[in-house]
């Protein structure tokens, strides 16, 4: 298979395959040794820049046999607009979500000032309730000594008049 170049020639192989007449583990860069069992029929050699030919700076665009043409200029400046306005957008999408936290958190303030203050009112009710528990148990505490009192005394006036006859 072979891809049209930009210049009218075609190239052979194609995207991602090394041409047929290079060996799928050459190094393209430096010649073969010349001692290996290769020998100069394993040697490639890269080829020149056609005339006319010219990549982004002026300068010769040093393509290879598997690259279809050269590459199209990159607009950094659209990539910058793009990047901007992305940016912009996720600033606004992050403003939208503080600004949402901040509402959720204020409901989130308001329940837990009520649920504190329904705990403090049910702990205050709680106070009370044991208050009047210990105060109704030594009620209770010194009704039962008032009467082993009296059921002391009456022991004693029984045997003091026990005694004396």
């Amino acid at each position: 298979m072979s891809f049209p170049d930009p210049n009218g020639a075609s190239v052979p192989g194609h995207a991602g395959q090394a041409p047929s007449n290079i060996p799928p583990n050459s190094n393209r860069n430096t010649p073969s040794d010349p001692h290996s069992s290769q020998g100069a029929q394993g040697q490639t050699i890269t080829p020149e820049p056609r005339p006319g030919q010219v990549a982004m700076n002026n300068h010769t665009s040093q393509t290879t046999p598997s690259t279809p043409g050269l590459l199209a200029p990159f607009d950094w400046e659209d990539f910058q607009s793009r990047y901007e306005e992305a940016l912009a957008e996720i600033d606004k999408d992050e403003l939208a979500i503080l600004k949402e936290f901040e509402g959720l958190s204020k409901y989130f303030n308001v329940w837990a000032s009520s649920a504190s203050a329904r705990d403090n009112e049910r702990a205050t009710k709680r106070l009370q309730t044991r208050q009047r528990y210990v105060s109704l148990s030594e009620e209770n505490m010194a009704q039962k000594q008032k009467h082993y009192d009296e059921v002391l005394r009456a022991f004693q006036s029984a045997l003091a008049l026990l005694s004396s006859k």
